[in-house]
């Protein structure tokens, strides 16, 4: 196969982004190492990765920044896990791997995937058969938030050496014949079973349209499969579990005529949310150039420093108006309101998930 002449952007990008050693990806590969003891070998094909990925970069000189970061937040998540002490017993699990491989280093293969689970966002696993690392970026994917793949990382971390469930089943619905009981084909015999009967048509024909059926047993209701809970293991980090999963839920609350509170389970929406009104916001230089202040509050839970609750204050004399910030919600975010109070609360939901 000939080799795959890459665009001048795409090589410069490769020189001046991925291979220099003082790059923010490399800094933070060679902090991992340092971490572990263990050298840390990037294996990409970037003339395979053009021919996949070159009709999403007009621009070919976006086309390697979108790799590199997307590796810098590989690297920021996994670097994250070593330094958690609690899980230590994962980063052991993680260094068996690499010794029963027999290398000195580990391995780390940027490939392309199907995205079968549909996540839309790069995802990381470890590879059995090749015993080594892989990040792998969908066909189709598109730019992927910040947030998205550090939450998205996470919860691949989480399950590296779990093998991913396929898709569930839909649940079976299943219903009785009519009188409860099997019928005759069940048994091969026509009238083996009290209740069954073989109507001639000649019969059928000539009933009146308006006669009541033969018996008064009604069809049995659908029946469904009740549901477990799962295992405290099998969850997630909340920066994790509430980023990836919906419903997602914003809940606002209005004090007085100055200040605005929004809580949310989704810290991508908060995130949208706050950068474009910090963008237009006025600025007046008698008030330090702040006249709308957003403060953010760091999560209680989790381990990374997420947010998930913003106060929005106005420092002038006028009154804060909530409705930009309710429509923004719904023309934007898309949620869908759910409940509202008095012009003082609302509710918000999402059901659809944010890639």
């Amino acid at each position: 196969m000939a080799a795959v002449k890459l665009p001048v952007k795409v090589r410069m990008g490769v020189r001046d982004l991925w291979e220099p050693s003082s790059s923010p990806m490399n800094q933070a590969i060679s902090a991992i190492s340092a971490n572990i003891g263990k050298q840390i070998d990037i294996l990409v094909d970037w003339g395979m990765l053009w021919t996949v990925f070159s009709h999403q970069h007009p621009d070919p000189g976006t086309f390697v920044p979108y790799f590199e970061e997307a590796v810098k937040h590989w690297a920021s998540c996994l670097q994250e896990r070593l330094d958690n002490d609690a899980l230590e017993s994962w980063t052991d699990e993680l260094l068996e791997k690499v010794k029963a491989a027999g290398g000195s280093g580990i391995k780390l293969e940027i490939g392309v995937s199907d995205d079968i689970y549909g996540s839309g966002r790069p995802e990381t696993l470890w590879d059995d058969s090749l015993e080594r690392l892989k990040i792998l970026f969908p066909k189709k994917g598109e730019k992927v938030y910040e947030n998205v793949l550090q939450a998205g990382f996470s919860g691949d971390f989480e399950h590296l050496f779990n093998e991913k469930a396929a898709p569930a089943a839909k649940t079976g619905v299943s219903t009785l014949p009519i009188g409860g009981g099997a019928g005759p084909a069940a048994t091969g015999t026509p009238g083996d079973d009290e209740g069954w009967s073989v109507v001639p048509p000649t019969a059928l024909a000539a009933a009146p349209i308006s006669a009541p059926p033969p018996t008064t047993a009604t069809q049995s209701q659908p029946t469904f499969a009740p549901d477990r809970l799962p295992s405290l293991q099998s969850l997630g980090r909340p920066e994790a579990l509430f980023e990836t999963s919906t419903p997602y839920l914003i809940y606002v609350r209005k004090y007085g005529d100055k200040e605005l509170h929004i809580e949310g389970s989704h810290q991508g929406s908060l995130t949208l949310l706050c950068e474009y009104f910090q963008k237009w916001a006025r600025k007046d230089r008698n008030y330090n150039g702040n006249v709308v202040e957003f403060e953010k509050q760091t999560s209680l839970f989790g381990v990374n420093s997420g947010f998930d609750y913003v106060k929005i204050t106005c420092n002038r004399w006028e009154l804060l108006n909530p409705t930009p910030f309710l429509a923004f919600i719904e023309i934007v975010l898309k949620y869908r309101l759910v409940e509202a109070s008095s012009g003082v609360t609302w509710f918000y939901r999402r059901d659809h998930q944010i890639l």
